[in-house]
């Protein structure tokens, strides 16, 4: 039996591989861009690719590759073989990768979704590692969902619980990239974030970014940090929208351990602290007080480590 497995996190924007031993640890890995809008074949080359190049660095011989985890954004099938739908990748569905991966590399693969890999990466070895019950979020170009129950992922009858980013929040609220409208995630998102922040530079709001040309969520936080007012009311405003969505799964799972991982969490207080004001005001007060609310241990990570956690739990490898 080998000692390592390869975890695949595919995301809207970027595609990364790991291989990681048997104690989360990743020994090797890579990234590449995500073409989110290209046909289902150019991002299936994508992932093979990637898994061949990751492989190839690896000094140790293939034969220790125990298989593949792959977490994916979007709904997973009953069976976890086929991703039905992807908000984020909007052609890709109905696609059986979990058997394209495993008959082109010869190696068993688990299919997942991406947040709920990252959310077992988290309980494995991250923040939740000493927690029975946890929820992450995933907060990037869209928001994710994980949730762990006695130390295991609860995916719902039908494989497709946690899509904490689609909890509506506002029925008039901003179309969704799921099609509905007021769902977190067209609040919090960066997306979102970024969509907010060129609609208060119309309005004539000043900013240092005003003539920075393509606005990015990373580029508000940087601003955020150096003193930017609409930069700073923008982050407020999002941790805001978030501390409200973490109030209802206070009240719906009252978790020991919610975790918030993503770009945006580099934020740091600008983004916690309004969450936290928001659950101060809004929760009960027996879950305010017991619900720890922190930002992820393994950060960039977690999906890929997850991913192969996934793996090797699957296969009943001491995860």
């Amino acid at each position: 039996m080998g000692n390592y497995a390869i975890g695949i996190d595919l995301g809207g924007t970027n595609l990364k591989a790991g291989i990681v031993d048997r104690d989360g640890k990743i020994h090797h890995r890579l990234s590449i861009r995500t073409d989110n809008n290209a046909d289902p074949q150019t991002i299936s080359n994508q992932i093979f690719e990637l898994i061949a190049k990751v492989g190839a660095g690896f000094k140790p011989a293939l034969t220790n590759i125990i298989g593949i985890g792959l977490g994916s954004p979007g709904l997973v099938d009953k069976k976890g073989e086929t991703i039905l739908f992807s908000p984020n990748l909007p052609l890709w569905r109905n696609i059986p990768i979990k058997r394209m991966v495993s008959e082109r590399f010869s190696v068993p693969c688990v299919l997942e979704n991406d947040a709920n890999a990252a959310a077992w990466g988290e309980k494995w070895v991250g923040a939740g590692r000493e927690a029975d019950s946890l929820v992450m979020l995933t907060i990037g170009t869209g928001i994710g969902g994980g949730i762990v129950i006695n130390k295991k992922l609860w995916r719902g009858v039908n494989n497709v619980a946690a899509e904490i980013g689609h909890m509506v929040i506002q029925m008039d609220g901003p179309k969704c990239s799921c099609g509905n409208c007021g769902c977190i995630e067209a609040y919090a998102s960066a997306t979102a974030m970024v969509r907010r922040f060129k609609e208060s530079l119309k309005s004539g709001v000043p900013s240092s970014l005003k003539d920075a040309g393509e606005i990015t969520a990373k580029m508000i936080n940087d601003a955020a940090l150096q003193g930017d007012k609409v930069s700073l009311d923008i982050i407020k405003e999002t941790g805001h929208y978030l501390g409200v969505a973490l109030v209802n799964i206070m009240h719906v799972l009252n978790p020991e351990v919610i975790v918030l991982t993503g770009g945006m969490i580099g934020s740091g207080d600008l983004l916690m602290n309004p969450i936290k004001q928001v659950i101060k005001e809004k929760a009960f007060e027996a879950s305010a007080k017991e619900t720890k609310i922190v930002f992820s241990q393994l950060g960039n990570d977690a999906g890929i480590i997850g991913a192969a956690g996934c793996l090797l739990n699957e296969l009943e490898i001491s995860v």
